[in-house]
């Protein structure tokens, strides 16, 4: 046998075990969302309690709201044992919580699991202190079927632009 052949094997062999990762686990294909379904909702891909970043120049006040950093992600994951479960639907809406005063959510829409979504410039969060980032099947305030059980994450809203200002000389 060619032993070139051999050893260009195992060299695709071994590339194939770098590019899944060092856990030796490759990334789940994304699969649809479907109904009757338990997931769990994933901020900075981490479930649970979790740090969202915020940019508010200036003082926080207890009612101001600003941006979240860019590159943040929510995702959602399919568990058999997720806090969520979809119902009768076969999408998932995610959104902050507290919402502020007469406004309407920004809401991110998936279809399948396993896709990160940017969270948009356009979010705007407390610049400061906790929330919840709630995942559910049923839209915002919207009337829906019974047997949808949301996913809500506890989060802390970090204000990066006042933390460094802080720390300027």
């Amino acid at each position: 046998m060619d032993t070139r052949f051999i050893g260009r094997g195992v060299a695709l062999a071994f590339t194939i075990l770098l590019l899944a990762g060092a856990s030796g686990e490759a990334a789940a294909a994304p699969a649809p969302i479907g109904p009757q379904q338990h997931f769990a909702g994933l901020v900075n891909g981490k479930q649970g309690s979790v740090t969202v970043q915020v940019v508010c120049p200036g003082p926080a006040g207890k009612h101001r709201t600003g941006p979240v950093r860019s590159g943040q992600t929510m995702a959602v994951a399919a568990e058999a044992d997720g806090h969520g479960d979809t119902g009768v639907f076969s999408q998932v809406y995610a959104w902050f919580q507290p919402v502020p005063s007469g406004a309407k959510p920004v809401m991110l829409s998936f279809s399948q699991y396993g896709v990160r979504q940017r969270i948009p410039h356009s979010v705007l969060v407390p610049c400061g202190g906790t929330g919840q980032a709630v995942f559910s099947s049923c839209p915002y305030l919207a009337p829906c079927a019974v047997g949808f059980i949301p996913d809500a994450l506890k989060v802390t809203f970090q204000n990066i632009a006042a933390s460094h200002s802080r720390s300027r000389p």
